[in-house]
C-alpha cells in the first residue's frame, strides 16, 4: 500500500458505516393446508416444465 494511503485502525469500524449484522434475518413459516400443499406442488409442477 502507498505511504500517502492511511489505513483504519484495525477493529474499529467506519463512522460513516452502519453496523453489520452478524447473522442473517430470521426465517419465518407458515402452516399449509393440504389443499395449498396440493396447489403450490401443482404450481411448482407447471413452472419446472414437468406436468403430471
Amino acid at each position: 500500500m502507498p505511504e500517502y494511503v492511511s489505513r483504519w485502525p484495525e477493529g474499529h469500524s467506519l463512522p460513516a458505516l452502519p453496523q453489520q449484522r452478524q447473522t442473517g434475518p430470521r426465517s419465518e413459516s407458515v402452516e399449509l393446508t393440504t389443499e395449498e400443499r396440493d396447489a403450490f406442488t401443482e404450481l411448482v409442477r407447471r413452472l419446472g416444465g414437468r406436468e403430471a
